[in-house]
């Protein structure tokens, strides 16, 4: 087995003579010529990579052009591929090995974006036995930093590496018992990214889509919600480069559930801002909301093509790629009308309008109170009344649903179930985490199952509307419209398994466990903790 990869750091990049020389004076050295090479250091948006433990460094300079895979804890290499041209965004692109496998596994649908650049200028050394073998490989490294392709580097640590060679082992522990002991070097465990990134005042997971919001019971609600509604204008806003520009189908489902999100808590946390302002911007927020619909809807399509496609028996897959054609042209045009209102005055004014509202310090003056009675009352006790409260018609309305229910049931059952998600996850930090989190597990099961049962329904109906379209904007294939019933009479048998999968599910959400905690952190209880100003 392979002994891992040794790193330690520099009082300086000027030290670095000083360890040759010490080096030098204790084992046989050989020493190659100094070599400049770039590093581009490559994640999703959101992490994925660094999430999953992994780091992706594209390296150019010396002739080379290659594509490394590490892992993050010891900086082993997954797999190495050589480069013809630019990093290509999507896993699709690279040829069948691991990494892709690892790619595949971790980013799904997201797009490559590259993060970091660092600029490495190092000389490698390797270390000699008394036969003149080579047991230790070492490379001094000096680094600066800067964001991808613009602006100055900046100085980074400069670094010294020990790469261990096959079977040797017990050199590679002595060399670094060495430059500990001796030369007092820190060992340095960071990966390159890390240190990168904090070259540049950056660092990872600097963006995630979950609320993280840490609250305090005695803080006033409207203080509260304000802070709720920055995080996620600072998501939406987030978001939006990416959205316009199509890099992935994410940018834009993020920005979406951020707009949800808003909309909600305009709706839920009543009475902490003035009644017309709240009418005036949901109206404003509903109306972003359906004009990023049609393109993201066209997104999910496009997402699904290769699980529509592997859904026919092989012999009739062939015959929808009219229908994938016909989406990606679509999808474009649709994207593109998207795109133009995202760039209108009409949006700018509302997301300007809408920080300055939030950013805007309240008076003290009583029409304020008046307009907004719930705005200096204390964020626990109306975050508990609150969720019991939508929890209590989730039950009511979850246990009135039969086999013989009407399908608008459920999907009523599926908007009351989405606003009592964000709500407990507005306020999860004012409850214990090891109680919060698994209701907030038990309501996305049962969200997943309303949602597929729904979403299944659109799909076959919206499939039954796209072949009438496609006749309509000219010739399609008789094969393919054949071919997309099939696709229909899936969806629909798919959407009746979930269905009669329901029970189960809103069972297994409702049971006596979980309603004695739902009791316990919200009901009286629950109420009780709160007025006393502790976190049930």
């Amino acid at each position: 087995m392979k002994a891992p990869e040794l790193q330690y750091q520099l009082r300086d990049a000027g030290s670095i003579g000083e360890v040759m020389t010490a080096l030098s004076s204790r084992f046989q050295l050989t020493s190659e010529p100094e070599q400049s090479v770039r590093h581009t250091l490559h994640d999703s948006f959101d992490w994925r990579l660094f999430q999953a433990g992994l780091q992706l460094d594209e390296v150019q300079g010396q002739g080379r052009h290659e594509l490394t895979l590490r892992k993050l804890d010891d900086g082993a290499a997954c797999e190495t591929i050589r480069l013809e041209g630019p990093v290509e965004g999507f896993y699709q692109a690279y040829p069948p090995g691991l990494l892709r496998d690892r790619l595949a596994a971790a980013l799904q649908m997201r797009s490559l974006l590259p993060q970091v650049e660092v600029r490495c200028r190092e000389r490698l050394l390797s270390v000699l036995d008394d036969e003149r073998k080579t047991v230790v490989r070492v490379t001094l490294q000096e680094h600066a930093a800067r964001p991808p392709g613009r602006g100055e580097y900046r100085p980074m640590a400069a670094l010294v590496r020990l790469l261990p060679v096959r079977g040797y082992a017990k050199p590679l522990t002595q060399l670094g018992r060495f430059l500990a002991d001796t030369l007092e070097l820190q060992p340095q465990r960071e990966p390159l990214i890390v240190l990168g990134l904090a070259a540049i005042d950056r660092q990872p997971l600097d963006y995630s889509s979950k609320l993280d919001i840490e609250l305090q019971p005695r803080m006033p609600a409207g203080e509260v919600a304000r802070q709720i509604h920055l995080t996620l204008l600072e998501t939406l806003e987030a978001n939006l480069p990416g959205t316009r520009a199509d890099l992935d189908s994410e940018f834009l489902h993020d920005l979406r559930v951020a707009v949800r999100r808003t909309r909600s808590a305009l709706s839920q946390i009543s009475g902490v801002f003035p009644e017309a302002e709240v009418e005036a911007f949901k109206e404003r927020f509903a109306w972003l909301g359906q004009l990023t619909g049609p393109s993201r809807d066209l997104d999910v399509y496009l997402l699904g093509f290769d699980e529509y496609r592997n859904s026919l028996p092989e012999p009739f897959r062939h015959d929808l790629e009219p229908l994938h054609a016909f989406l990606v042209r679509h999808q474009q045009a649709e994207h593109q009308a998207m795109v133009r209102k995202l760039n209108s005055p009409h949006f700018h004014r509302l997301i300007k309008e809408w920080r300055a509202f939030l950013q805007a310090t309240p008076g003290a003056e009583p029409s304020l109170e008046q307009a907004a009675p719930l705005v200096g009352k204390p964020i626990a006790k109306l975050a508990g009344k609150r969720i019991h409260r939508t929890f209590g018609k989730v039950l009511k309305e979850g246990l009135a649903i039969n086999p013989r229910s009407p399908p608008e049931a459920l999907h009523g059952l599926r908007k009351r179930c989405k606003k009592l998600r964000y709500l407990l996850e507005f306020f999860q930090s004012l409850y214990p985490a090891d109680q919060v989190k698994p209701l907030i597990k038990r309501l996305k099961g049962l969200l997943d199952n309303l949602g597929e049962f729904q979403d299944l329904e659109v799909q076959a109906d919206k499939l039954r509307e796209f072949a009438h379209q496609m006749v309509a904007e000219g010739e399609v294939p008789a094969d393919t419209l054949l071919a997309m019933g099939m696709l229909v009479d899936g969806l629909l048998r798919r959407q009746q398994e979930s269905r009669l999968a329901f029970a189960e599910r809103f069972a297994r959400f409702a049971d006596a466990e979980q309603l004695a905690t739902f009791e316990q952190l919200f009901g009286k209880a629950g109420k009780k903790r709160a007025e006393s100003g502790g976190a049930a």
